[in-house]
């Protein structure tokens, strides 16, 4: 029986063996798959951070070199603070006998607690005493009595040699304690001074927050710029493609009509991670505008006044060049051979012309009725759009700033196309507390999870819902990070909303107001039970260290 047992357990582990085998494979291809596939992204990525940091180094130099100043200047301002106050103290510490005040302060401390230690061991030894001699008087032996009596008569005059001896301490104390009042006063000065000094600091570091902030400006500007850049070589490409497609002949000066390729793509900037077919569409679109970088276009036939055309007016002379070729076609169809019974034929088509007249003006009126009303519509989706928008990325900053508890966190949102935005994507960056900047999709599980929750806070902040349903939004936090999400909604909920959290984690349902549990209830038939638990009835952890906190005023 032992060995048929123990043979079926064998072939039970060798099976269990198998298929850990088998799952190990499994789960190594899938794994090398994808690393495989990001590391191309990751490259071309790397690239392109390298570029933008580059063009930050000068003026991350410039601060470093002002923060180096100011930090060279709080350094002096510390050494002449202590060579001041060696100064101060130095006579008084020669004839004390000791190299600084720090040191007197130390040895003054120590000395206090010697005498204390030595009164207290006169006071036990006095008591030891008392008890003693109470002791032998309850013997009630007359030989033991002298002679208790007589330790007794030493002890007193013991007693009296210490308490001189105290009182003599005591006037010394008494004296020290006076020298001691006039070096506090001497270090309460001292100290109003490093009150200047560390006003100083203060406004040094306004100034580098200032200088922080102008720097996410310009971080945003570049970023704003670096999309309008890809917009025009995205144009030029489209302009380019159409001249190959039309057989329009254009002069050039360095390259030909063979090297604009039609395949090419256009390009578009955006936050989130992409696919391995969106990568090679962008890798060959970069590709081909680099390629068509190269082209040069001989713009010596044109005019003076063309050449300096810009915006509106181009659009504007385009306009008027495909009127100037309308007119000639019109004028060639007039030239070609007569047709003899054009004239019998002339009293039916100038009745129909009149007819196609009318319904052409009819639906002109119609196209510049739809076309206002379009414009119309147009601007009041476009009104809609650019409030929500500028409200949201205006909140968002500070609310991404209030979920992270940390002022140096930043994020920012970035249109993909500045003219018409509701067209394209928007961009939506972050700087997590204590790191750099990087795309959305290098940020861990719980940043991402906190600069979600700030966009949609910042969204809700726009048109504000009757109350919030959140699932299990604390699946990707640490304990640090459900804190301050905790923190945040329960700040909101007193003001902004009402909020219903779906959570697992003490942490986070620790600072609710109420609790409705969900549990099976045993049985034959398994049903659901509900537990409801109204948390306003016990002390609030958070409110009672927030009174903490709060200064109290004695009146």
């Amino acid at each position: 029986m032992k060995t048929t047992r123990k043979e079926s357990e064998l072939n039970t582990l060798q099976s269990q063996i198998k298929g850990l085998e088998s799952r190990l494979k499994y789960s190594t291809s899938d794994k090398d798959g994808p690393v495989q596939r990001n590391v191309h992204s990751l490259d071309t990525e790397i690239k392109q951070l390298e570029e933008k940091l580059k063009e930050f180094d000068p003026v991350m130099k410039e601060l470093k070199g002002k923060i180096n100043e100011r930090a060279k200047k709080i350094n002096i301002i510390k050494e002449r603070m202590n060579t001041f106050e060696d100064e101060v103290f130095a006579d008084f510490c020669v004839q004390i006998g000791v190299e600084n005040i720090r040191q007197y302060e130390e040895k003054e401390l120590q000395a206090q607690q010697e005498r204390a230690k030595k009164r207290l061991e006169f006071e036990n030894q006095r008591n030891k005493l008392a008890n003693q001699l109470e002791f032998e008087e309850f013997k009630n032996t007359e030989g033991e009595v002298h002679k208790w009596e007589k330790e007794v008569d030493n002890d007193k005059e013991e007693y009296e040699k210490s308490k001189t001896a105290e009182e003599n301490q005591r006037k010394l104390i008494e004296e020290e304690m006076a020298k001691t009042e006039d070096l506090k006063n001497l270090k309460i000065a001292q100290k109003m001074d490093m009150g200047k000094v560390e006003e100083s600091m203060n406004e040094t570091k306004k100034k580098l927050t200032s200088v922080q902030k102008e720097i996410a400006v310009v971080q945003k500007q570049v970023n704003v710029y670096e999309v309008k850049v890809e917009q025009k070589r995205s144009d030029r490409h489209g302009i380019l493609k159409t001249c190959k497609m039309d057989d329009v002949t254009l002069p050039f000066v360095n390259g030909n009509m063979d090297d604009i390729d039609q395949e090419g793509g256009s390009f578009q900037l955006d936050g989130d991670s992409e696919t391995p077919t969106e990568q090679s569409s962008s890798l060959s679109s970069r590709q081909i505008y680099d390629r068509e970088a190269q082209i040069q276009i001989d713009f010596g036939s044109l005019p003076d006044r063309m050449r300096d055309l810009d915006g509106d007016d181009v659009k504007i002379e385009v306009e008027r060049m495909k009127k100037e070729i309308s007119d000639m076609q019109v004028h060639l169809h007039r030239v070609q051979a007569p047709n003899m019974r054009a004239v019998e034929r002339l009293d039916g088509v100038q009745n129909r012309f009149h007819e196609t007249n009318e319904e052409f003006e009819n639906a002109r009126k119609r196209a510049k009725k739809a076309k206002m009303a379009f414009e119309k519509i147009k601007k009041d989706r476009n009104d809609r759009f650019m409030n929500c928008f500028e409200h949201v990325s205006t909140r968002i900053d500070d609310i991404y700033k209030a979920l992270a508890k940390n002022q140096s966190a930043q994020a920012f949102l970035g249109p993909e196309n500045p003219e018409e935005p509701y067209l394209d994507g928007i961009n939506y960056n972050c700087v997590a507390p204590g790191k750099r900047f990087q795309p959305m999709s290098n940020l861990s599980g719980g940043e991402k999870t906190v600069a979600a929750l700030a966009l949609l806070f910042a969204i809700h902040s726009f048109q504000p819902a009757p109350f919030f349903v959140l699932d299990e939004i604390d699946a990707a936090l640490d304990n640090t990070n459900i804190g301050k999400v905790a923190s945040f909604i329960r700040e909101q909920t007193e003001t902004q909303f009402q909020c219903i959290v779906i959570s697992l984690k003490e942490e986070f349902y620790g600072h609710a107001d109420a609790l409705v549990g969900i549990c099976p209830d045993p049985g034959d038939c398994t049903i659901s039970r509900v537990i409801t638990i109204d948390l306003t009835e016990y002390p609030d952890p958070m409110l009672q260290a927030r009174r903490e906190d709060e200064p109290h005023v004695v009146r």
